[in-house]
């Protein structure tokens, strides 16, 4: 077992890099050696000899070579130290311009931040100097990790992303500090001299021997203090490697003007090329997943099925019917229908031969399959036109269309999975599975939409349903100690006999949660106008039947006006045996 010095001086002289190179699967190992032969000594101009990325892509995937670089490190000491590592990658995206401003500190966005697998084994290149065997080697030690580079969160205009790593030693042995911090003489150093150790043989001295030590005679020299042990290192040089977004992609959902009582909706899949990239973009997945439905693709011409391929500033829309699961008789209801739809995209970027970096994008949205009141409403006759005339009369909950009874009765048909409800200027929707099983947490997805013109800020809770208390009033009856023989004394009768509460106490139980929220507070915001955000309540069932919750509480942080959305997706739990 090493001791903690030892521990400490592993990365006393370590130097920690980054580098993308432009071919994923490059030999970086003869690229490091030959560099190393042709007499590069600092570990900056060893990477340069490594073909690198001088253009990265949002939505994509990446691979990021980490070179910690260790001087005179033995083979021991490496293979003991290196399950002990754990390297970290960290990614920024930033506007350079901003750097040299009189600005407190630039406007930047993690977009990545990852670590390398335990069970991954890293490349190791060892340079021994020649002539001089005291010299020492250098050890070279890289790992490869992929990194998705997700779109920033804010704006920036001019974006360059940095890469950021990190090394820490993780040792279960405790430096020893008792040697600096211990007031008493360390074991195995000698004694100060006793400059008045003649005067010992004195017989005029009896008891007490004289002792003076020479250390309070002569200048003492501080001793030089330890430097302190080194359990982690960051990247201390950053290279920014400009940022472009290599695609985009939009979906709109359209619902057509019909007279039947089933409404169609049309969603158009927009994919356009952007222009700063001059190669071309390919394509080969394109999926939309509805929720309680099924898309149906309608672009059936040979050019536009999977692999599409895009050149700069292509636009090519992909039109896709969404056909709900809900029967017509669930249209009649007051309360919107909505499901989620999942959008997901893949495609390659032909660079060069050698780099072919691949993209991916997934989102997730809502889609509105309400039906009007009256969808033969049509359009404006010759005889009368009017500006920002409606296509359809809006539904409100007190207008006539179907019975209270009867909307609850078609609701369930489409509860089970997907429920929303639009109230104070957003839109929140609820899905999660139709069925569930007992003691085995589930998660509901919430989308929410700011529909107002303000930016809002929310916290979410769910409050479970508890029994109600019963309500029976117990009559009130005389007290037995509080009757008096005599007439003429003037005593109120009690309200309630003692023995009614004693009942009462005795026979009271407890009340068992069927349903509990493992999520106890949600935080939403702040959200633009216009913009939406997904998050997720995790519910555990201990009881098996239909189960529910009394209501989930949205709390505006700004106005602290709270809405209680008590219509709610239907919860039935099973038992794992059925």
């Amino acid at each position: 077992m090493l001791g903690p010095s030892l521990h400490g001086e592993f990365l006393r002289h370590a130097v920690l890099e980054t580098v993308v190179p432009h071919a994923p699967d490059v030999d970086i190992e003869t690229t490091l050696t030959t560099a190393l032969e042709e007499g590069a000594e600092d570990l900056t101009s060893v990477l340069k000899a490594v073909p690198q990325r001088s253009l990265l892509f949002f939505d994509e995937t990446v691979t990021v070579r980490v070179v910690l670089r260790l001087s005179n490190c033995s083979e021991n000491a490496l293979r003991f130290h290196l399950p002990q590592l754990d390297i970290g990658l960290n990614a920024f995206v930033f506007n350079p311009a901003e750097l040299g401003s009189a600005e407190p500190g630039p406007t930047k966005d993690l977009i990545f931040s990852g670590t390398v697998h335990d069970k991954e084994d890293p490349l190791v290149v060892v340079n021994i100097f020649e002539g001089d065997e005291e010299s020492g080697n250098h050890v070279y030690v890289i790992w490869k990790i992929k990194a998705f580079l997700r779109r920033p969160r804010i704006r920036i205009q001019h974006p360059c992303v940095a890469f950021s790593a990190a090394a820490t030693l993780n040792t279960t042995e405790i430096p020893e500090k008792s040697l600096q911090e211990d007031d008493y003489l360390p074991s195995t150093v000698p004694a100060s001299a006793n400059v008045l150790q003649p005067l010992s043989t004195d017989t005029s001295f009896k008891s007490v021997a004289p002792f003076l030590p020479a250390s309070r005679l002569l200048r003492v020299v501080p001793a030089t203090q330890k430097e302190a042990p080194v359990y982690n290192i960051w990247q201390q040089t950053q290279n920014p490697i400009r940022i472009v977004p290599a695609a985009s992609a939009r979906i709109r959902c359209t619902r057509l003007n019909t007279f039947s009582s089933r409404p169609t909706t049309i969603a158009s899949l927009d994919l356009e090329a952007t222009p700063f990239l001059g190669c071309d973009i390919v394509f080969d997945k394109a999926d939309i997943v509805l929720f309680d439905g099924q898309a149906e693709n309608m672009s059936n011409v040979e050019e536009l099925q999977p692999p599409i391929l895009l050149r700069p500033r292509d636009d090519v829309t992909l039109m896709y019917k969404l056909i709900p699961e809900y029967g017509p008789e669930s249209y009649l209801s007051t309360t919107a229908l909505v499901s989620m739809l999942d959008i997901s995209l893949e495609g390659v970027i032909n660079l060069s031969g050698d780099c072919q970096p691949r993209i991916a994008m997934q989102w997730r949205t809502n889609v509105d399959f309400s039906m009007p009141l009256n969808p033969t409403f049509g359009g404006p006759s010759q005889t009368l036109q009017r500006n920002n005339r409606p296509a359809s009369l809006p539904v409100t909950p007190g207008q006539g269309g179907s019975s209270s009874s009867t909307s609850a009765a078609n609701r369930s048909s489409y509860r089970e999975r997907a429920h929303s409800i639009t109230q104070g200027g957003v839109t929140i929707s609820f899905s999660g599975p139709a069925t569930v099983e007992v003691s085995k947490p589930f998660q509901w997805d919430v989308f929410i939409v700011n529909r107002s013109n303000a930016p809002r800020k929310f916290a979410m809770m769910a409050i479970p349903r508890r029994k109600r208390v019963d309500p029976r009033r117990h009559v009130a009856r005389p007290s037995s100690s509080s009757v008096s023989s005599r007439k003429e004394d003037r005593l109120a009768e009690a309200v309630t006999d003692e023995s009614i509460i004693h009942a009462m106490q005795k026979n009271a139980s407890g009340q068992d949660a069927d349903l509990i929220c493992l999520s106890t507070e949600l935080r939403i915001g702040p959200l633009l106008p216009g913009t939406c955000h997904s998050t997720e309540l995790i519910l555990l069932p201990l009881a098996t039947g239909s189960l529910h919750l009394e209501v989930v509480r949205l709390v505006d942080m700004n106005t602290n006006e709270t809405i209680d959305i008590r219509d709610l997706p239907d919860i039935v739990s099973l038992d794992r045996s059925a």
